[in-house]
């Protein structure tokens, strides 16, 4: 295997957060010591399978990891004690399955041999629960399940879900699994890719800063406003941002501080959006709009200043650059 395929940073630089260990098809045993090296007092794990890669299982990965940390031969201690011990310090944890269908079954099959989750004290997760549009792999996204609820304990606090053609029924059961084992998620970014998918988010209940990039509909962020803390909003390069309804309700986001919306193509639905939205407590407010010609932004910025008139406490106000004191 080229020695480039294996990312791995100089055990000189224990200092750092966390190790990102991208595999691909092998993994040479030289490779698996310069790893184990840094892994000693890192406390974060990235598993990056090429879209090429064959499957594998994560215990693959941490067992022969785990065994070079161990040296000592403890026989007192079984394997899977010791697999436990080392999983148990990852708190940080990056799995990109991108392209790659095999691989993402094999996750959802993911199973703890001692009962409990396999990170227990994961704090943060970034998921890649996508698919894949080449031939040969549409008949296998039927058969994916959601996100393993076992993979990650109560203390969960982060979460970055990343997909592309994948069925909103697998993105909904994540997240409301998820949310079920770890109740105090706080922070979520969603990259969505699909044109027609837009699931509801509203399963975390403590859910407090909110990042889309891609897709999203009224009917999304009308359940948002179920989220009782969400206090910060930030749709990114929302060009497929749609209207499922022709007249959409009228929703209040109590907490909302901050609301930023830059990239989105369709002027009409983020106005629709803001039009039906209360927020009192916005504080900050940041468009780019896709509009040309100043007098078609004056009217735009007046427009929005309109819908605003609810939230008392709006200090800054900026529209496609120009900052606006409401």
């Amino acid at each position: 295997m080229p020695t480039e395929s294996l990312q791995w940073e100089s055990p000189y630089a224990l200092s750092l957060p966390e190790v990102r260990l991208r595999i691909f098809e092998q993994l040479a045993a030289h490779d698996l010591v310069n790893v184990a090296l840094v892994c000693k007092t890192w406390s974060g794990l990235a598993i990056d399978t090429a879209w090429r890669t064959t499957a594998f299982r994560l215990s693959w990965v941490l067992a022969p990891l785990d065994n070079l940390l161990h040296s000592d031969n403890d026989q007192v201690i079984s394997d899977k004690r010791r697999d436990s011990q080392f999983t148990a310090k990852i708190t940080h944890l990056i799995v990109d399955l991108s392209w790659n269908v095999t691989v993402a079954i094999d996750m959802a099959q993911l199973t703890d041999p001692l009962g409990g989750p396999i990170f227990p004290n994961l704090l943060s997760l970034e998921h890649g629960i996508d698919g894949a549009e080449y031939s040969g792999l549409k008949a296998d996204m039927e058969r994916w399940t959601p996100l393993p609820p076992l993979l990650v304990g109560p203390g969960l606090e982060q979460l970055t879900f990343s997909f592309y053609t994948v069925t909103e029924r697998v993105v909904e059961d994540s997240i409301r699994s998820l949310a079920h084992i770890a109740p105090q998620i706080h922070t979520f970014h969603v990259i969505n890719h699909v044109n027609d998918l837009s699931p509801d988010y509203s399963a975390f209940s403590n859910l407090r800063w909110l990042t889309v990039r891609g897709c999203i509909s009224n009917h999304t962020w009308k359940r948002l406003a179920f989220c009782p803390r969400l206090e910060s909003i930030s749709l990114l390069e929302s060009y497929k941002g749609r209207c499922t309804e022709t007249q959409p309700d009228y929703v209040t986001f109590s907490h909302m501080k901050t609301l930023s919306i830059d990239g989105c193509r369709n002027a009409e639905f983020i106005l629709a959006l803001l039009r039906t939205t209360a927020m009192p407590a916005l504080q900050t407010l940041n468009i780019k709009f896709p509009v040309h010609g100043s007098a078609a932004l004056e009217a735009t910025r007046r427009k929005i200043l309109g819908f605003m008139d609810g939230s008392l406490l709006l200090k800054d106000v900026v529209i496609n650059g120009r900052v606006t004191l409401a």
